[in-house]
């Protein structure tokens, strides 16, 4: 075989056939290759072009809107007018700006040169936008870059929520510079200001952002993100789903067409438990004072009026708030952004007393006829305690229980309640799901502290100190606002309702179809005799009605209103007084509950003296009695108090 191939190669002819094999073998492969890729393979190579020069821009749902109990919208959504513009249209423009520059500089120019060149071409668009409207846009180099490399296909605003002025003029200037357009979006509204505005939370607008996980290149513009309150707890359910386009991209990376658009989908509604003229009447009574009120419905726990004062006006974040506007807010000493009605805790002073009351009744240490002699002070374990009354220059003398309520006596709670124990009148807080979240529907819900059965080292003098609301014990106004509306329905644990239903969006401006209930719910019931109930319930009566009761300054003509007052301590590091946290409790009409209430003014005198006389405005605002009351907090609360349905009280 090797010799043949020998003779073959000494012959030409041999060598050209050689030749001529090889060459019709190699095309044999290459038509084989050819056929393979454009026929065997062309659909999978024809869809990752359509990959390479499709982009797919993800569009925003409708948010969906908060309304009251009686169909007061409270969040909705308002359009916004924009003057934008399409860095894709710019493409021509740029083209002949590179040229030009080319022709200048003699060479070709890089990636850092064609972004200022960018630039300086928006910059120009923008301030041309600027003069016709009358506004000054605020742009910055390094927005115009990032969104040129990544978000190219949405609109970059150049002058944001144009004045119904601006609008006209846009509107009637043709043609507008290449690029601009106006667009219309929805922005967040909150009708009524900084009513319910711990309750309702805020939104600000996210940054559209590119995903390319997706299987194609996803723009994601930007959309309404709920940070606090109730616009962060079902963020998810009010933002809908997001629609798309589909846009055909060209080789340069710009837009050629549109090829298709799906329609997004609304966000649901939600319907509260609240009152609008309740929480109205309630932040017109609290007014200037730092501190937070609840007004339960005692019957089935649902949440009418939420109030943590001062407030602050949600719509300042919408679309996005300015640096120094947060700055503002977060810096104020009286913390208005806190919720102060929820997320935060204090000592409940004097109100405690009733579970105190509660605790010894069950087990036997305290009797109605129990009593105490108070002269101002007595000693506790060796240490010296006083009670407020001494400050004043007086003492209660002999008290019984019902006394001591409507007195507040801390001589008589001293010495009962350490006989009671530390661990009964735990277990007694415990009952009412003290030291526990209750479970409404908002974010950072504190959950306040009681002491541990347990606790080493605990003194008789620790037990006086619980037995009055100050020590180791914290709650929060909503828990003191459920432990009255307990003792109000006869022992039924009221869970706090603020949602009552989520709904499908509906075309005429009101609710739609039901998608969610949430029904009214109990914790349980209170293992205490009714006995026992009615004689703390006799006492609060006394607090309010009696003549000499702490409470008097929260009666209102013909409402009969059971109540407790309470004054907690505050303390610096040396355990010097620094101020006082005012609270009143209470509910009404006493024979039939409709309304059960806890008020905490951190700006408070006392109890009786600062926080009662608020309980007693919101009381005679809610039944229509004719008293003075205080003038609206603003024209958006008279609003929101006119605009739902009255109901009967």
């Amino acid at each position: 075989m090797k010799r043949v191939f020998h003779e073959i190669f000494r012959r030409e002819e041999g060598r050209l056939t050689l030749l001529a094999v090889g060459i019709v073998i190699g095309l044999a492969m290459i038509g084989s290759t050819l056929f393979r890729i454009q026929v065997v393979e062309t659909a999978a190579f024809g869809a990752s072009q359509e990959k390479q020069s499709l982009r797919v821009v993800r569009v925003p749902a409708l948010r969906g809107r908060i309304f009251d109990r009686n169909g007061v919208c409270l969040a909705d959504n308002r359009p916004t007018f924009d003057a934008v513009l399409y860095f894709e249209e710019l493409h021509g423009e740029l083209r002949d700006l590179y040229r030009s520059e080319i022709r200048v500089r003699g060479k070709r120019l890089d990636a850092e040169r064609r972004s200022q060149i960018l630039s300086g071409l928006v910059h120009q668009k923008a301030d041309a936008v600027g003069r016709l409207v009358g506004a000054t846009p605020r742009l910055n180099d390094r927005a115009i870059r990032v969104h040129n490399v990544e978000q190219r296909p949405l609109p970059f605003v150049l002058v944001g929520d144009l004045s119904p002025q601006a609008l006209a003029v846009a509107k009637e200037h043709h043609p507008l510079p290449v690029g601009v357009d106006i667009e219309v979006n929805a922005v967040r509204q909150y009708r009524y200001g900084p009513l319910a505005a711990h309750l309702l939370g805020y939104v600000t607008r996210e940054r559209s952002v590119l995903e390319t996980d997706l299987g194609l290149p996803t723009y994601i513009m930007s959309d309404m993100r709920g940070v606090s309150g109730l616009e962060l707890k079902f963020d998810d359910e009010l933002r809908g789903e997001s629609g798309t386009r589909t846009i055909l991209i060209n080789a340069g990376g710009y837009k050629e067409r549109e090829l298709g658009y799906q329609r997004p989908k609304p966000g649901h509604d939600l319907k509260l438990s609240l009152d609008a003229r309740c929480q109205h009447a309630v932040e017109a009574a609290l007014g200037d004072h730092v501190g937070a009120a609840v007004l339960l419905d005692p019957r089935n726990g649902d949440v009418l009026a939420m109030v943590s004062s001062p407030s602050y006006d949600p719509n300042r974040f919408v679309p996005s708030i300015r640096p120094e506007d947060l700055a503002e807010l977060q810096q104020n000493p009286d913390k208005p952004l806190a919720n102060r009605a929820c997320a935060e805790h204090y000592a409940p002073g004097s109100t405690f007393k009733l579970l105190v009351a509660l605790a010894g009744l069950e087990t036997g240490r305290i009797a109605p006829g129990s009593t105490s002699t108070c002269t101002g002070d007595t000693v506790v374990g060796g240490l010296l305690k006083r009670c407020w009354i001494k400050s004043k220059g007086g003492q209660h003398g002999p008290v019984n229980l019902r006394e001591a309520l409507k007195h507040s006596c801390n001589i008589f709670f001293y010495e009962h309640g350490v006989m009671v124990g530390m661990q009964a009148i735990v277990a007694m807080a415990q009952q009412f799901h003290l030291g526990e979240q209750s479970g409404i529907a908002l974010p950072r819900e504190a959950r306040g502290h009681l002491p541990s059965p347990l606790k080493r080292g605990w003194r008789p003098a620790d037990t006086a100190n619980l037995a009055i609301g100050q020590g180791e014990v914290d709650t929060t106004v909503l828990q003191m606002a459920c432990v009255v509306g307990t003792i109000a329905n006869g022992g039924r644990v009221v869970a706090p309702r603020l949602v009552s239903s989520i709904h499908q969006a509906a075309e005429d401006g009101g609710l739609g179809s039901v998608v969610e209930d949430f029904p009214a719910r109990d914790r349980g019931r209170l293992t205490v005799r009714p006995e026992s109930l009615r004689i703390v319930r006799d006492g609060m009566c006394a607090v309010v009605n009696d003549a000499d009761g702490t409470g008097k300054k929260a009666a209102v003509p013909g409402i009969k209103v059971a109540g407790k007052t309470g004054t907690a301590q505050v303390m610096d590091v040396h355990n010097n007084i620094i101020g006082h946290r005012a609270w009143f409790v209470s509910f009404a009409p006493f024979e039939n509950p409709q309304y059960a209430m806890a008020i905490l003014l951190e700006d408070g005198d006392s109890g009786g003296q600062t926080a009662a006389p608020i309980a007693g405005q919101i009381y005679a605002a809610l039944f229509g009695v004719d008293t003075k009351t205080p003038k609206p907090a603003s024209r958006a609360l008279r609003a929101a108090a006119q605009t739902g349905p009255r109901r009967a009280l």
